[in-house]
């Protein structure tokens, strides 16, 4: 195909006359009988008038070419480039299924790599993801303690025995107030806990509250947290751990674990936890019926804060007790009192 028009070379506005001839999708450019450049590739033809070249060239044709011609000067790669960019109904469905067909396969490969995913996670990264998330829960939910001292060193003294004797990672557990999240306890990524003034007043016995930082203590080293970040940062983990970038990661997985602590562990993550707790009170020749107690107490707390059920009907009902995803407090003491 040979055609008239104008041309401009690289980096100028200069407009020039000439003629270019296509072969396949290669062009040579002449003016004034002189080639001005030799079989040169074509990147793209936008508007069936401006042909770009691999060399900055662009020609301008006099009479626009039809869409056939234009297709055969193209590659595979840029045809179906622009057949895509022609709308049609069956192109759009053609690409949402495409689009579909690999989100499913990108869930499913991601799903089913999360352990293997978390087992290669340095505990490094996992420990500043959960510190940056715990800097930014200070911002807005944590205060400092009302607690005493003395009672503050009781508890983080029986608490690091309890470490000790299961050969647990070392945790930081900080005591704070907090109109926000009331009787609780937090684990985050790698560390550290968080317990609550009000968790402390309302289970009073420190066996009580010691069961509920082994629980916690469990959400750390079963790496839970972790999984459920994985989850969600899927591809950019995998990414991140096998090339080694690490600054946007641990950013978006903290902004991530915020996110995840505003609904909670799953059910699952969490009768894993519960159970794994009792191993460490075991260990730590600490009563595991103390655990079962600490979840009466909390769930009958939260039972009688709400006004539209009985007592009964709440300590049975799965959206109560510690989070709204934890177990019922009802099944929670059936599977934790069960030999």
């Amino acid at each position: 195909m040979k055609a008239s028009g104008v041309f401009y070379r690289k980096h100028s506005s200069k407009e020039e006359e000439g003629e270019i001839t296509i072969n396949k999708n290669a062009a040579t450019i002449c003016s004034a009988q002189d080639i001005i450049c030799r079989d040169v590739g074509i990147v793209s033809i936008q508007g069936s008038k401006n042909i770009y070249l691999e060399n900055g060239f662009m020609f301008t044709l006099s009479v626009a070419i039809s869409s056939e011609d234009e297709v055969f000067f193209l590659d595979k790669y840029q045809q179906k480039i622009r057949w895509l960019e022609k709308f049609s109904v069956t192109r759009a469905l053609v690409l949402s299924a495409v689009l579909l067909t690999g989100i499913f396969v990108l869930r499913f490969v991601i799903t089913n790599s999360v352990t293997a995913i978390v087992a290669m996670f340095p505990y490094k990264w996992e420990e500043q993801i959960g510190k940056n998330t715990y800097t930014s829960f200070s911002t807005f939910a944590f205060d400092e303690s009302n607690l005493p001292n003395e009672r503050i060193g009781e508890i983080l003294t029986q608490a690091n025995a309890i470490i000790a004797a299961n050969g647990l990672r070392d945790t930081e557990i900080y005591f704070h107030e907090s109109n926000l999240v009331g009787p609780n306890a937090l684990a985050f990524p790698g560390g550290p806990i968080v317990v609550t003034d009000d968790l402390v007043n309302l289970l009073e016995s420190d066996d009580l509250i010691l069961a509920v930082i082994a629980h916690e203590l469990a959400h750390i080293e079963m790496r839970h947290s972790l999984n459920q970040i994985i989850e969600v940062v899927g591809v950019a983990a995998l990414a991140s751990v096998l090339l080694g970038s690490t600054d946007s990661l641990i950013e978006e997985a903290s902004l991530v674990a915020v996110n995840l602590f505003a609904s909670a562990n799953s059910r699952n993550f969490e009768k894993e936890a519960d159970l794994v707790a009792l191993t460490y009170l075991e260990k730590a020749n600490l009563e595991p019926d103390t655990f079962a107690n600490a979840i009466r107490k909390l769930t009958q707390y939260t039972c009688e804060m709400r006004t539209s059920d009985s007592i009964d009907d709440c300590f049975d009902d799965t959206k109560t007790g510690w989070f709204s995803t934890h177990p019922s407090g009802a099944a929670r003491i059936q599977y934790l009192t069960s030999d």
